[in-house]
């Protein structure tokens, strides 16, 4: 990708007050429930309706550029357009003839009429939709105002705040056993669920915040030094690496790996130290010449946070959890099996054969599910597959499941690129916590619903783009680096 289209016009566009609405959005999702409430969701529309709105006035007099600097990343913004396309699609009163050829079991359980949909839940499918739309409307706000090194490491920050903020507040309303109803919705803390319903959405959404985080570190360490050359710049970079905000980012992080493993997920434990290993093997495998710190902080990342963090606030528990294989349901206090908690995913897998196509519609599958369950689960109210893959090729159909899967696929490979090449630390860094959140949502969502929870699915769609916009930083900045380094190190010898 080119990195032009960031040069000076871009600098003057007055769009401050827009990306501080992002950043606001980014804190506010989790906070009520995880906006996974119809009154919720509605904030969340108004919020990105208002973002995108804003947007187009701060870029008015600058369409060129902004339509030039969209053209950048047009595969993320297609596949993204297609699945709102997809979505309002399903809500779409079709020929009936039309349904019939595009979705023949969808035709043949509904009433006979001229006219059908495609989704067999209509006022789910619209929620699904306006949030599909929203998170579209969200992704080009983001790529439009992240274009500086300077806003993508706040953003950085922000979404570190806002998991230490959830670990906070998940700490206190746990340590008292908070149990209360809002809006109707019986909140019980007596797991660790920071603002969620739900711990295991917590732990997704702290998985997401420490990837970034870490990512953020990697980017910050050793900026702007040289080589040391002598014990007492040595013993110098140490006190200084104490004193830094790069130190007080690492106890950031570490407040929230007790956060991530209070909320005793195991597979959210488990994608996180995975994701952690797996990209950071990747990250050494890729650069050419792996920086001895950056191997240092990985290292000490896995060892710390395991080790030390864990058997600290009880890494010993979740470690029982997974070989005892069993998790309490909230609902009704009792415990099942791993195979009988992913039993869902696979009586589902029907549902994708008789609606192989575009799915029964976005947010139809509890009601879908009713006529496929077997007496395993009797009347048990199932409203998620806990697997987001099968999820969404129920939902959506293969068509869905496809543009997403690309859409991931291809974020990847660009921050995977953005790794083998180092253009900048802070490309490098972002690239790193984009990859390690595509990895340990890709790991958690095989027994868990994390895109179905608006506020985790919003997290993420931010997350992609930065990684789409980290080719496109300016260099400029990274040759002052260099040159910077360059006078330290003649200082040095002198």
């Amino acid at each position: 990708m080119s990195s032009q289209v960031s040069s000076s016009p871009e600098k003057h566009v007055n769009d401050q007050w827009v990306y501080y609405g992002l950043l606001a959005l980014l804190v506010w999702a989790p906070l009520p429930l995880g906006s996974n409430r119809t009154w919720a969701i509605g904030i969340l529309l108004a919020m990105s309706v208002l973002l995108f709105a804003a947007s187009i006035n701060a870029w008015r007099q600058h369409f060129a550029r902004a339509r030039q600097r969209l053209a950048l990343f047009r595969w993320p913004l297609f596949l993204l357009l297609s699945m709102v396309l997809l979505s309002w699609l399903q809500t779409l009163e079709l020929p009936a003839n039309l349904v019939e050829i595009i979705s023949p079991q969808a035709a043949a359980i509904q009433a006979p009429a001229q006219s059908m949909t495609l989704s067999l839940d209509l006022f789910q499918s619209k929620i699904m939709a306006s949030l599909a739309t929203a998170y579209f409307l969200v992704f080009v706000v983001a790529l439009l105002c992240l274009r500086n090194p300077e806003r993508l490491d706040r953003t950085a920050m922000v979404l570190v705040y806002s998991g230490v903020l959830q670990t906070v507040v998940g700490a206190l309303l746990f340590s008292i056993k908070a149990d209360y109803r809002i809006f109707y919705v019986h909140v019980d803390h007596s797991r660790m669920i920071g603002t969620y319903v739900y711990h295991n959405s917590l732990a997704g959404y702290l998985c997401m915040c420490l990837s970034i985080g870490i990512g953020l570190m990697l980017a910050r360490l050793g900026q702007g030094q040289g080589p040391l050359r002598n014990w007492r710049a040595k013993v110098t970079a140490v006190v200084s690496f104490i004193l830094s905000p790069t130190m007080r980012l690492r106890l950031l992080l570490v407040v929230m790996v007790i956060g991530l493993v209070l909320t005793r997920s195991r597979m959210g434990n488990s994608a996180f130290f995975a994701a952690m290993l797996i990209v950071g093997l990747a990250a050494i495998a890729l650069a050419r010449k792996t920086a001895p710190r950056t191997i240092a902080l990985i290292t000490s990342l896995i060892v710390i946070d395991i080790f030390v963090v864990g058997a600290g606030v009880g890494l010993e528990k979740v470690i029982q959890r997974i070989q005892d294989t069993e998790v309490m349901v909230a609902d009704e206090g009792r415990s099942e099996s791993i195979e009988a908690r992913t039993e869902a995913a696979r009586i589902s897998l029907p549902i994708v054969q008789d609606y192989p196509m575009v799915g029964t519609g976005g947010g139809s599958f509890y009601n879908v599910f009713m006529s496929y369950r077997t007496p395993t689960y009797g009347y048990v109210y199932i409203d998620h597959t806990h697997n987001d893959f099968v999820e969404i090729a129920t939902d959506y159909g293969l068509v869905g499941f496809a543009i997403l899967g690309v859409l991931a696929a291809l974020t990847l490979a660009t921050v995977l690129r953005v790794m083998a090449r180092r253009k900048s630390r802070v490309a490098w860094g972002i690239a790193f916590g984009v990859a390690m959140a595509i990895v340990g949502l890709f790991i958690h969502s095989t027994v868990d619903f994390n895109l179905q929870i608006p506020a985790n699915a919003l997290t993420i769609v931010v997350i992609l783009a930065m990684g789409w916009v980290t080719p496109s930083l300016p260099r400029a900045r990274l040759k002052r680096a260099k040159k910077a380094q360059e006078i330290e190190e003649k200082d040095e010898l002198t």
